[in-house]
């Protein structure tokens, strides 16, 4: 599915980067932190946004990444409730700002922009409910699941290349690390991936997938 960004038309593009504001994030910085009340809505422009929530034994977990046209926050400002995840910037990130009532203006003077945000709602949830099945799978099926997920479904890689260390990929899968270096290690082995420093590059896609059934 196209991420927010790219269900819109250019007219719609030029709407919102007139409504809202381009900031830059460095590295490692907090967009917004789980339980604060905050409702600006941003848009990623470029680079890669980590989205993580604190677990019932406080530590934490890796709820998504998000990249390049995806919209970050829209819940808040839709519903004016806390925070429910913390947002950090995985390298330099630039976003599109928009406050809360600028962007219910928006979504209320332009429908197919409301649609598009409830098409990402309503795509994040069924994602939600695949991540809580795929719970109940293998470390091998976990990770070959992530894989296909945030390399080729939500295109924020490049070229089939996964751009996250291994301690992120194991919190999106729900594994350990050492269970997550061991599947990649079999992997490698077998020929569907290749390994880099932070850089995983997806060799044998279909043979990937066939590790998801």
């Amino acid at each position: 599915m196209d991420r927010f960004w790219g269900l819109l038309t250019p007219a719609e593009h030029a709407v919102l980067s007139t409504t809202g504001t381009e900031r830059d994030y460095a590295s490692g910085a907090v967009v917004c932190h789980e339980g604060e009340i905050t409702s600006y809505v941003l848009v990623v422009r470029k680079g890669l946004l980590r989205v993580t929530a604190t677990t019932a034994a406080g530590g934490e977990k890796v709820l998504a990444v998000r990249g390049a046209g995806d919209i970050v926050g829209e819940r808040s400002a839709i519903d004016g409730l806390p925070r429910s995840a913390t947002v950090r910037a995985l390298g330099s990130v630039r976003a599109l700002v928009l406050t809360a009532p600028g962007f219910a203006s928006l979504c209320q003077r332009h429908p197919r922009i409301a649609w598009a945000v409830l098409t990402v709602i309503v795509a994040r949830q069924r994602d939600a409910d695949r991540q809580r099945v795929q719970i109940s799978g293998t470390a091998t099926q976990r990770v070959a699941a992530v894989l296909i997920d945030v390399a080729l479904e939500r295109g924020i890689a490049d070229q089939g290349g996964v751009a996250l260390s291994q301690e992120e990929l194991a919190g999106i899968a729900g594994t350990s690390r050492e269970s997550l270096v061991r599947v990649l290690r079999a992997l490698r082995e077998e020929g569907i991936i290749s390994t880099g420093r932070r850089k995983i590059d997806i060799l044998e896609v279909d043979r990937l997938y066939d590790l998801t059934m």
